[in-house]
């Protein structure tokens, strides 16, 4: 199922903390189904990767809007 198909409109999806593949923190914020970034400078543009992350419910906390506002691109 596709990002969209899983409420990608839905707040709580857009800033949850995902679990980073690439260096394994809670900091991966998933912007778009083929595109994820993380506070750590990891980029992510596999969306089977980012399919898999929200599937296993690989998060831990949310960010705030601050955060998303001025750590990411």
């Amino acid at each position: 199922m596709a990002l969209w198909q899983k409420g990608i409109d839905d707040p709580e999806i857009k800033i949850r903390r995902y679990r980073c593949p690439q260096c394994g923190n809670y900091s991966l914020h998933i912007k778009y189904e083929s595109f994820a970034e993380c506070e750590e400078g990891c980029f992510i543009t596999d969306s089977a990767v980012i399919d898999k992350l929200i599937d296993d419910k690989s998060y831990e906390g949310i960010f705030q809007e601050e955060e998303l506002k001025y750590n990411f691109i």
